[in-house]
C-alpha cells in the first residue's frame, strides 16, 4: 500500500506542474546558450527548494535532450523519481551530499552524462544544509569534462513551505526569472584548493543568482 500511495502521489504532483505550468509566464535569461538545439547534455545544478518545475519545464523545452536526476533513495526520493517519469526523465538513487556512499549513482550518472543525457542535482539536497553546495556535483563534472551549468529559479508569486530548504511551489499566473549562468568546465586534474574554489564559485553563484566570470577559469 505504501508503494500504491508513493505512486499516485508523484502522479498527482505532475499533473499539479503541468496545469500550474500553463498558466506561467516566464523571464528567461539565457547566458549558457542552453537553447541551442545542437547542444550536448549538460550537468544542471539548482537549490533544492527550486526544483518544482524542473523535470515539467525540461519536457518542455528540452524533449528532444534525454534527462536524468539524482534523488535520494528515500520515500521523498521515489515520489521525485516517480514524477520524473511522468515526463519521461529517468532517476539515479543517491545523494550529491554523501558521494562516498552513492557511488553507484555517480557511476551511473556519470555514464549518462557522457551519453549526452541533461543531468539534474541539487546540490543541497536531500537535507541540506540550505544553500550549501556539497562536492558530489562538482566531482561528476570533473569526471565526465561535461559543462556545470549553475540554473536560478525565483518566482514572483510562490506558497514557501516550512521545510529545511523552504520548499516553493510557485502560484498560478505567477512570473517566474529562469537564469542559466554561464558554465562552469571542471578540469580533469586539480589540487585540493582549486577543487575547493570551483565549488565555492558554484555555491556563490546560486546563493547571489549573478555570474562570477573570474571563477570561470580558476585551477
Amino acid at each position: 500500500m505504501a508503494k500504491i500511495r508513493i505512486k499516485n502521489t508523484g502522479k498527482i504532483i505532475a499533473w499539479l506542474m503541468r496545469i500550474i505550468g500553463m498558466t506561467l509566464r516566464w523571464d528567461i535569461r539565457d547566458n549558457a546558450d542552453v537553447f541551442n538545439t545542437s547542444r550536448a547534455g549538460t550537468i544542471w545544478a539548482f537549490w533544492h527548494n527550486s526544483m518544482f518545475l524542473i523535470p515539467w519545464l525540461h519536457r518542455e523545452w528540452f524533449g528532444h535532450i534525454p534527462g536524468t536526476v539524482l534523488t535520494s533513495p528515500s520515500g521523498d526520493g521515489q515520489i521525485i523519481a516517480d514524477i520524473c517519469a511522468s515526463f519521461g526523465i529517468e532517476a539515479a538513487r543517491g545523494s550529491s551530499s554523501k558521494p562516498e556512499k552513492g557511488m553507484s549513482a555517480l557511476i551511473a550518472l556519470a555514464e549518462k552524462a557522457r551519453q549526452g543525457y541533461d543531468i539534474g542535482i541539487t546540490p543541497d539536497g536531500p537535507r541540506g544544509p540550505q544553500h550549501r553546495v556539497q562536492p558530489g556535483v562538482v566531482k561528476l563534472a570533473q569526471l565526465t569534462g561535461v559543462p556545470l551549468i549553475p540554473v536560478n529559479i525565483s518566482y514572483s508569486r510562490c506558497l514557501k513551505f516550512k521545510t529545511w530548504d523552504q520548499f516553493m511551489i510557485p502560484l498560478p499566473f505567477a512570473t517566474v526569472t529562469m537564469t542559466f549562468h554561464p558554465a562552469l568546465v571542471i578540469p580533469r586534474r586539480m589540487t585540493e584548493e582549486a577543487f575547493e574554489e570551483k565549488r565555492a564559485a558554484l555555491e556563490e553563484t546560486l546563493r547571489s543568482g549573478t555570474d562570477l566570470e573570474k571563477f570561470r577559469d580558476a585551477r
